[in-house]
């Protein structure tokens, strides 16, 4: 459960979690009278049927009938955030939302809404922003029933235990304590000391026995069921239903479900805030102390509200031109002169009547000790927004890229699209349900011109964070530094001085910049192919050439991947190897960020990545210009030469980042360390950060000249593209390369040979406070099968049929720890099951031993599984590995994933039906009865904290380490 809601030029698979448009289709609206409204608000791509109903209770339904749902869904939202905290109660909503779960009157048990979700192959969660409490889950379709009633009685009848009200907040402790060292976290708490105190933005949201706690003449429960009963009514709530059913049966089950929600028809009353940020008088300044060895530099301005402005977002103007990273932009410029890393620019969600316009910069080294140039530069492109006149360029393109992509876009799966619609429907008009993803019309003139006139002191803050100096010439008076009490940020607020001003205010015009021209790489075909192909095959292939195609578009996009394997010896073979590859990626991404950003922008995405068999190079989105930016790529990157200077600035920030991941969650390095740990010819982070350091460009050059003298080729197009047009591209490729090309059988990524019945531990480094546990069984029998699919369908019914019962043990019951889960870690032909605790006031010995006992519970409940459950955690797996593709990358990532094996199975996952459907209850009992008594298993315990001393000598527990040979 998450307390907070859900740009880089990432590579854009066509999978946009934004919603969609068409012309000729209509949602449905229903009023209490049943009169219905058609209004023309879908995608040209969107299958699905809208129907909005207002129930009895004023409770506003959106039901979507969703053809191709193999998971339905249901998502309610509330109108009450973290701004409706009392203020010596906060994150009193965020406590709340976690209490709904913990049983109602028809379903008392605390654990019985989750553990019939998770048995019956679904999923949930819930999270808490400032203004919206958003609660949702997915379900096999048989089991949708059952899943609305137990959903729907959060909202007419929890019990808030007393007993599990008291229990409860531990693990919301637990929850904040789990992320006092992210940086964003601790970063985003110290600004809030620069807000306005009285609004409430500038509160903590999240909760913790400091703060949720038993009042005089004022329990913590009757707080609860307080905030309950003046929120959660039905008239302060949007639920959104989307199934495979008819519209009729779906509206029966709402009526059936919900209805029962008590109204409140009298209006709430708007609560106004004041001002986010105060007048002058008050700091604007802040630095802050990083844990990791990061700089940042955030700019926000305080601006109007934006929520209404939907069907024009005037700030799209702002962000196109700040955020932009095309040659002469504000980004090339610092870029150029090794200052940064990287830049972003974007709105803030509204918080009452204001919102904040933000640009983050990544620092460099470099950056840092000439921050006055890059304030300088940032103020004078500010400058030239302003007395630019507006481009009307930018806003028409704006309005045709948002149309083009929403028109474009690809399926969205019924939970996200159901938790996405129903906190929007709070706020936004039935008829504008699914246009308001998308620009209706471009913003005039006088909304951007209102919005730069914001972009002024009095409405700015600065947030510098790093580990190293502060320019404290920035401030009017000595830093004084403080303790912010939540995170324990140290910071320092203060006024600016009059330098910092000076180069607000007489940072002009910077011919060093300019703005953007027009976009030429926006679509201009957006015909689809007739050609359809059921496998990939290949087209084109000669001597260390081969290359595969697939037309396929039956998503109905005119989008298009194509993968590109450039495989040479030694790629990955030692820590030398390894981190000269990451740098060789690095660098040429690095030297084509300008080129590549307008591309970006009008759908066409790309990645350039090293693995163990060399480098790949992806590129996705509308197939129209694709073929001929892929060989642009491919032409560049052959052409790449690093420079000193590049190099150096690439090493640096590489040890930041080795370095950096110990301060990562806890949890993942967890999961990670195994992984390193179990697999042969890996490097631990160690070994990786003692190796960079003597690493020289000479080193590099070396590297890559080897790499391109001698190597082959295996490509792969697929999507909105024709053989012909494939067979050209790759001859294309072929004829650039003919003379280099030679055979090279690749390298598969193995897992060591493990020794049963062995106990290891292996401590990881972690600069987290919590001890985190994760207690791996590991089945040796299979590691001599090539695939050993029978034994991982039988670890991942085993996963989950013990999941829910080791959530509410060690959890709910124990309240170990926040972060509690069983997870499948099956990897290559090992299966792993994964037992995971990261708690922030247990330690290791307590946290193993509560695992040692819940495993020994399971060797007694396991062998005497019903029927039933066998049969629900069955037929749970079957349903996952039975759902379609929806989107091209669905399809098309797995199967360039065999693409680049030596052997190409195209039919695994039917092989693995067919296994998991021949599974019998006897058959999984007796398997499963031989691997908790470890006759065959191997166990890996990774920590972060000492190992108990106790549990080597009693237990013999072997410490072990990823140099190890043999496990």
């Amino acid at each position: 459960m998450n307390q907070d809601a859900p740009s880089n030029k990432a590579i854009q698979d066509g999978t946009h979690t934004d919603l969609q448009e068409t012309e000729d289709s209509t949602i449905a609206i229903e009023t209490i009278n049943n009169q219905t409204t058609n209004i023309p608000n879908k995608s040209l791509t969107d299958k699905n049927h809208y129907h909005f109903i207002t129930l009895t209770n004023n409770l506003k339904v959106l039901l979507v009938s969703d053809p191709q749902a193999e998971r339905f869904s249901a998502s309610l939202s509330v109108d009450v955030g973290n701004f409706q905290d009392p203020d010596n109660q906060q994150g009193l909503a965020h406590f709340l939302e976690h209490m709904l779960f913990l049983g109602t009157k028809k379903y008392p048990e605390a654990g019985n809404y989750q553990s019939y979700i998770n048995t019956h192959g679904g999923s949930h969660n819930a999270y808490t922003s400032t203004d919206v409490t958003n609660f949702y889950f997915d379900i096999k379709p048989s089991a949708y029933e059952g899943a609305l009633d137990r959903f729907s009685q959060f909202f007419t009848t929890p019990l808030f235990s007393e007993a599990l009200t008291q229990r409860e907040k531990n693990a919301v402790d637990s929850e904040y304590k789990a992320k006092l060292k992210d940086e964003n976290r601790r970063n985003n708490q110290a600004l809030k000391t620069l807000f306005n105190p009285k609004h409430p933005y500038s509160r903590f949201a999240v909760g913790s026995l400091d703060t949720l706690k038993d009042r005089p003449n004022n329990p913590l429960r009757e707080q609860l069921l307080k905030l309950y009963k003046e929120n959660y009514f039905s008239d302060n709530m949007a639920l959104v239903m989307v199934a495979n059913l008819p519209y009729n049966q779906m509206a029966t089950l709402a009526r059936q479900y919900f209805s029962d929600i008590p109204s409140k028809p009298t209006i709430r009353k708007k609560t106004h805030f004041p001002t986010l940020i105060s007048p002058t008088d008050k700091p604007h300044l802040q630095f802050v102390r990083s844990l990791i060895d990061n700089s940042t530099l955030n700019f926000y301005y305080q601006i109007d509200a934006q929520e209404k402005n939907y069907k024009t977002q005037p700030t799209r103007y702002l962000s196109y031109i700040l955020g932009n990273e095309n040659k002469g932009s504000l980004y090339a410029s610092l870029k150029s002169e090794g200052l940064i890393n990287g830049i972003s620019a974007s709105t803030s969600a509204d918080y009452g009547d204001n919102a904040l316009f933000m640009v983050k910069i990544q620092l460099t080294n470099e950056g840092l000790a000439k921050i006055d140039t890059v304030a300088k530069r940032f103020f004078a492109t500010i400058s030239t927004l302003k007395s630019s006149p507006i481009n009307p360029l930018y806003l028409e393109e704006g309005l045709k890229l948002s149309q083009l992509m929403f028109n474009h876009q690809s399926y969205v799966d019924p939970q996200n699209l159901a938790r996405s619609l129903s906190a929007r429907m709070l706020k936004t008009p039935p008829e504008d349900i699914l246009s308001c993803f998308r620009l209706e019309k471009a913003a005039d003139e006088k909304q951007v011109r209102a919005l730069l006139k914001r972009l002024s002191p009095e409405n700015l803050l600065v947030q510098l964070s790093s580990n190293k100096t502060f320019p404290d010439n920035w401030a009017a008076k000595k830093p004084e530094w403080q303790t912010e009490p939540w995170y324990q940020s140290e910071y320092s607020n203060n006024h600016f001085s009059k330098l910092f001003l000076d180069l607000v205010n007489l940072s002009v015009k910077d011919t060093q910049i300019s703005l953007p021209e027009k976009n030429t790489f926006i679509p201009e075909s957006l015909d689809l192919i007739e050609e359809k192909d059921t496998t990939p095959s290949i087209v084109f292939q000669k001597r260390g050439f081969t290359y595969w195609n697939k037309s396929d578009a039956s998503f109905g996009k005119p989008t298009a991947m194509n993968f590109l394997a450039i495989r040479f010896a030694n790629a990955a073979d030692t820590p030398e190897h390894t981190l000269l590859n990451r740098l060789w990626s690095r660098l040429f991404n690095d030297s084509v960020s300008e080129s590549t950003y307008a591309p970006y922008v009008a759908g066409l995405g790309y990645a350039f990545y090293p693995h163990t068999n060399g480098a790949t190079l992806r590129t996705s989105g509308y197939s129209d210009k694709q073929n001929t930016y892929t060989t642009w790529l491919i032409d560049q990157l052959f052409l790449f030469r690093p420079t000193p200077e590049r190099f150096e600035q690439a090493k640096t920030q590489l040890a930041k980042d080795l370095s950096n991941q110990k301060s990562r969650q806890a949890y993942s390095n967890a999961n990670s360390a195994l992984s390193t740990l179990i697999t042969k010819n890996s490097f631990t982070t160690k070994q990786l950060e003692d190796a960079l350091r003597t690493l020289t460009l000479e080193d590099l050059q070396e590297y890559t000249k080897k790499a391109r003298e001698n190597f082959d080729i295996v490509g792969y197009s697929t999507g909105n593209l024709t053989k012909e047009q494939t067979k050209k591209l790759a001859d294309s490729i072929y004829q650039r390369f003919s003379d280099r090309l030679s055979p090279k059988e690749p390298l598969e990524i193995e897992t060591k040979n493990l020794t049963t019945p062995k106990k290891y531990h292996y401590q990881f480094e972690s600069t987290s406070d919590d001890n985190v546990v994760l207690y791996a069984l590991i089945d040796t029998s299979a590691q001599s099968t090539k695939k050993a699919i029978t034994e991982k369908a039988y670890f991942s019914i085993l996963r989950k049929l013990v999941s829910s019962p080791f959530y509410q043990e060690l959890r709910t019951n124990q309240q170990l720890g926040y972060i509690v889960g069983a997870q499948d870690l099956s990897i290559r032909n090992t299966p792993i099951l994964g037992l995971l605790v990261q708690s922030p006031n247990k330690d290791t010995f307590t946290i193993i031993n509560a695992i040692e006992e819940f495993l020994q519970e399971q060797r007694s409940r396991l062998p005497n599984v019903s029927e039933k459950e066998f049969s629900q955690a069955k037929n749970a797996l079957l349903s996952e590995l039975k759902m379609t593709a929806k989107n091209l990358s669905d399809n098309a990532l797995d199967e360039w994933h065999q693409i680049a094996k030596p052997d190409p199975d195209f039919l695994t996952r039917e092989e693995w039906i067919n296994n998991v459907e021949k599974i019998q209850r006897e058959d999984f009992i007796e398997f499963i009865k031989r691997k908790l008594q470890s006759t065959d298993t191997t166990k890996i315990i990774t920590h972060n904290k000492a190992f108990p001393k106790q549990l080597i000598e009693q237990q013999e527990w072997q410490e072990t380490s990823p140099s190890s040979p043999k496990l």
